[in-house]
């Protein structure tokens, strides 16, 4: 039991360092905030007895002293480590915990900036996968095997399998649902706006479609079906626009959007890209997949989409239908693979048995 609590504290320590990198890492793509613990508002540098988990914020929230609120998923993310790295020793005890605490360090952390950001920073996805990839080869038993060279071996074929897979599925929804329309009883105005130098936007009856939300790929397309419009100082009653990530094409030719100085006119149909399956998702069941082997990748890919199908009919129900609009799947796909870790391998034994009988 001792061990157990030990892990708990052990657990909150990490959560503590684990909220600055949710903090800090999206926002600067460093470890700068996350070393020197400093305050998002003032920049001061947080004294250590602020940061003490969890009972440093109880007594008084709002004790900055520059009067910024500490955010309530400090403790969240606190409590949720120190329960995880409990929960994994008390089931598999030591050393296996290690391997497994590592993995769950670097679902809690993508799947909290996931849900604010909507993207899994490369910086925890790709290390991960090596870190999957060492630790198959130091813990075999992550593998359920005696064997390194095996479960090195099972490591690979997991990322391999996880990655591949979900791209595969990623490619296969931008063949099904890789556009949208935007359809308007009446034309409506519209104008293309330059907005940095490496993005833009699109603004339709006064909604903006920014490119940063519609270019995924090369390839990638925005048409618009204006009825009149104007470009540069050239006015047009009727044309087809398609607009690339750095141009125009109409049936007059090729304009840069660099070159573009006016656009303007009136629609009432327009065509988007957007993303079936992002890119941070695959490379994160691709690191999965090096801890678990190919059968977690099995499992954690559909019990993800369940648990998504599971919420989003539950947000239905009470509804709150935007509230699943708000999750993307890379949590959805973290709670699968912490099921596989603690009970994923009894769950298919059960259902093996229930359905054909004897082992798998």
């Amino acid at each position: 039991m001792s061990w157990i609590v030990l892990s708990f504290v052990v657990g909150l320590a990490c959560g503590s360092f684990f909220w600055r990198c949710i903090y800090w890492l999206p926002r600067e793509g460093s470890f700068l905030g996350i070393v020197f613990s400093r305050c998002p508002l003032c920049q001061n540098p947080i004294p250590w007895y602020q940061q003490v988990p969890v009972l440093s914020w109880i007594p008084q929230p709002n004790r900055r002293e520059c009067g910024e609120r500490i955010h309530a998923g400090h403790p969240t993310v606190e409590i949720i480590t120190g329960a995880f790295f409990a929960l994994a020793f008390w089931r598999f005890g030591f050393p296996l915990a290690i391997p497994i605490w590592v993995l769950g360090s670097v679902l809690i952390m993508t799947t909290f900036i996931d849900i604010e950001f909507f993207l899994i920073p490369d910086i925890l996805s790709k290390p991960a996968i090596g870190a999957g990839l060492l630790a198959s080869l130091c813990f075999p038993e992550l593998q359920a095997t005696s064997s390194r060279l095996t479960a090195i071996g099972l490591s690979v074929v997991g990322a391999l399998l996880g990655g591949g897979l979900l791209f595969a599925i990623g490619e296969l929804g931008k063949i099904a649902f890789g556009r949208y329309k935007v359809i308007l009883p009446t034309p409506a105005r519209f104008n293309f706006e330059k907005a940095l130098p490496d993005d833009a936007q699109i603004v339709i009856d006064g909604e903006p479609f920014q490119w940063v939300d519609h270019f995924f790929r090369e390839k990638d397309r925005i048409r618009i079906r204006a009825e009149e419009v104007t470009i540069n100082d050239k006015t047009f009653p009727a044309a087809d626009l398609s607009f690339y990530h750095d141009r125009l094409e109409t049936a007059q030719g090729t304009i840069p959007l660099t070159d573009l100085r006016l656009l303007e006119g009136r629609t009432a149909y327009a065509e988007f890209p957007r993303e079936a399956m992002g890119l941070g998702d695959v490379k994160l069941v691709a690191a999965i997949g090096a801890f678990t082997g190919w059968a977690g990748v099995l499992f954690t890919i559909p019990a993800a989409s369940v648990i998504g199908a599971i919420y989003g009919v539950g947000t239905m129900l009470i509804g709150r239908k935007e509230w699943s609009s708000k999750i993307p799947f890379g949590p959805y796909l973290a709670m699968g693979a912490v099921l596989w870790l603690f009970c994923g391998r009894e769950f298919v034994g059960w259902y093996w048995r229930m359905v054909f009988g004897g082992t798998p």
